[in-house]
């Protein structure tokens, strides 16, 4: 069985990204991680595909594609790779208890169960249209989701699928996902509400995840704690330990972060989006700083890290 972990990140997110990637060591092997090129510079791109981690943008996108259409574009970024189950985690994220056997024993139950893939419904438990009716007063245009959710027969009562973390078995499913993207008007959580009208109808095709045991984002994330400072994937809420904690929230519960970190005759400069709980924002710069500490000559070729 070959699974490959994948995520996406454009130019602003590539420091976010170095941190995610560093989180993964010792759980996922390098040759199994792949980073989705959502709009990432020159260099970016260099030091990525140097690291064999690259996926080009597929010739199927445009240049300014928006990030949410390059992720629904998951099928033809990964028409080259060799995999039974693709797993799929959000840049801003640190994994926890999750790993590559986990995984592997989660892509087997979906097969036997006849599903297509795995993910999770969302922290506070919102149904479809209670999540487009906050869209809308929020001020977003959410017309072409709504659109859709009624032309497939959705009921807006089933709970909502967050498309944060997935575990796919199905390449039939996951290029449906793309043509319906391709066809449906930019908007708020494009394409996540994509995904919600294509598998809703369906819903035996999917197994719908704990999000407070697999991908803790939002209020939750305040009450995560690591028992054990020296084990960098302890993350516990609700007494277990928790596979992946993301750091997204309507609430305060993450920071947009301009970094200026000094590292010797260097600075980094730049984004991220990190935590607010102060344990993990704590245990992600770790992350970010052991990347950038064994990676500085790459880095400062690139112009990511800056004479100081």
């Amino acid at each position: 069985m070959t699974t490959l972990c994948v995520t996406g990140a454009n130019a602003r997110y590539f420091i976010t990204t170095l941190a995610f990637l560093e989180g993964l060591t010792g759980r996922f092997p390098l040759e199994r991680v792949r980073v989705c090129d959502f709009g990432l510079t020159d260099g970016q791109r260099d030091y990525l595909r140097a690291a064999g981690l690259l996926l080009d943008r597929p010739k199927i996108l445009p240049a300014d594609a928006h990030p949410y259409l390059c992720k629904g574009h998951l099928s033809e970024y990964c028409s080259g790779e060799a995999w039974d189950s693709l797993l799929w985690l959000d840049a801003d994220m640190m994994v926890g208890a999750l790993d590559l056997a986990m995984a592997e024993r989660l892509a087997e139950e979906l097969r036997v169960g006849g599903k297509a893939l795995a993910l999770t419904g969302t922290v506070d438990r919102m149904t479809v249209g209670r999540m487009m009716e906050e869209l809308r007063n929020g001020g977003h245009y959410v017309s072409p989701a709504e659109r859709l959710l009624g032309g497939r027969g959705v009921d807006l009562g089933m709970p909502y699928l967050s498309s944060g973390l997935m575990l796919w078995v199905s390449r039939g499913l996951l290029a449906q996902w793309a043509m319906t993207c391709r066809g449906v008007e930019q908007h708020a959580l494009w394409e996540q509400n994509v995904l919600n009208a294509l598998v809703l109808p369906d819903p035996a095709c999917v197994e719908v995840l704990d999000a407070r045991l697999w991908q803790v984002y939002d209020a939750p994330l305040a009450d995560v704690t690591m028992p054990d400072p020296r084990d960098r994937h302890d993350f516990v809420l609700d007494g277990r330990s928790v596979m992946a904690v993301h750091a997204s929230s309507r609430k305060g519960h993450h920071l947009d972060a301009d970094l200026a970190l000094n590292f010797g005759e260097h600075v980094l400069k730049g984004y991220l989006r990190t935590f607010a709980n102060p344990a993990l924002q704590q245990q992600h710069l770790r992350h970010l700083a052991a990347a950038v500490t064994r990676n500085r000559a790459a880095l400062a070729e690139i112009g990511v890290l800056q004479p100081r």
